[in-house]
């Protein structure tokens, strides 16, 4: 789902992705399931009935106070929002302690998803299906650009072969 300006105007719009390995059904745990439902309850205490449809498309979660969708664009502004307002007062309280302030670095939707990634492939979800899951074509780029392997990661691995030896 997109918010751009088409003929002067801003709209929202359903495009599809880049790629077909794009197109995909994705099953979720059922903690994400109870957050989803969560999340409508909380839509309904602050009367965010969420009856728009856009496309075809109806029963959003995530809906902003004028009951529309979210897109990519709006949590981008808002993960932004949150790291401003956290340097602003984190450089305060450095100030005030005579240290050196401790700044986040820009989170976006593209760093929650690289961290997603990295996340599930550290749980040790099959390359095939995390392929699978963050749409990609071939399992190479899932591997060389969002499996990320630290020195805890390789210490756990290496860990493993205590029992087969």
């Amino acid at each position: 789902m997109n918010y751009d300006r088409i003929n002067g105007q801003m709209k929202y719009f359903i495009s599809t992705p880049k790629t077909e390995s794009g197109v995909r059904k994705i099953p979720m745990t059922d903690q994400v399931y109870w957050a989803f439902v969560e999340q409508k309850k909380l839509n309904m205490m602050l009367g965010r009935c969420g009856d728009y449809e856009l496309d075809g498309y109806r029963n959003f979660i995530f809906l902003n106070s004028n009951q529309r969708p979210y897109n990519y664009k709006s949590f981008n502004y808002i993960l932004y929002g949150i790291v401003r307002k956290y340097n602003r007062e984190e450089q305060e309280r450095a100030k005030k302690e005579k240290r050196e302030p401790v700044l986040l670095l820009v989170i976006s939707n593209h760093i929650l998803r690289h961290t997603g990634c990295t996340r599930m492939a550290e749980a040790g979800i099959d390359v095939k299906a995390l392929q699978t899951i963050m749409g990609h074509s071939d399992p190479a780029v899932t591997m060389k650009v969002y499996n990320h392997v630290d020195q805890e990661r390789l210490k756990k691995e290496i860990r493993k072969m205590e029992n087969v030896i």
